[in-house]
């Protein structure tokens, strides 16, 4: 049996003793206010901190905190997004990080890596079958240190750490390690 229901709520009536042009003008009023305000938040918005951050230039080398990076896809993101030779700091401690996205993005922007931190065998084994130059180094300072010996005037060194880890705290290390050199 079909339903006979009608519109109770007369919305649409109510819609046809407006001038055109005046709803049009609200409208257009509305947008505006929307436009402004929306500007205005973009505009005080800080972003997020240690994600493809800009640290400094030294002797014509950019140093990029990208701490926030802690998995191949995030770390993935990051290396699409440079566009120089890059010297790759990162901290992973498990192969299974490494995805074949992440595997070519590193061959195509990659010149040089840095593990920080302790390492497992099967990453050594990983890194070294790249056939790209690389380096372990335990502490930030000298990661930090051997990424800036690797790169040439002109490249990037980002911090990338593609593994689980406080963001945060990782980050202020690679600032300070670089404010060191």
């Amino acid at each position: 049996m079909a339903s006979n229901k009608t519109n109770n709520f007369k919305i649409f009536e109510l819609e046809q003793e407006f001038n055109n042009p005046m709803v049009a003008s609200v409208n257009e009023r509305l947008i505006e206010i929307r436009k402004r305000n929306i500007a205005q938040r973009l505009s005080a918005f800080q972003g997020c901190g240690h994600k493809l951050e800009q640290v400094k230039t030294l002797s014509g080398i950019d140093f990029i905190d990208d701490a926030s990076s802690t998995n191949a896809n995030a770390t993935w993101f990051s290396l699409q997004r440079m566009n120089k030779p890059t010297v790759w700091i990162c901290n992973m401690n498990d192969i299974k990080e490494m995805t074949d996205d992440l595997l070519k993005a590193v061959y195509e922007k990659v010149k040089f890596i840095v593990i920080q931190g302790v390492y497992h065998a099967d990453v050594y084994e990983l890194i070294s079958d790249l056939e790209i130059p690389y380096s372990m180094e335990m502490n930030m300072e000298d990661a930090v240190r051997q990424a800036f010996y690797a790169a040439d005037k002109g490249y990037a060194v980002l911090y990338s750490p593609c593994s689980e880890g406080p963001a945060d705290e990782r980050g202020r290390n690679f600032k300070t390690a670089v404010a060191q050199l």
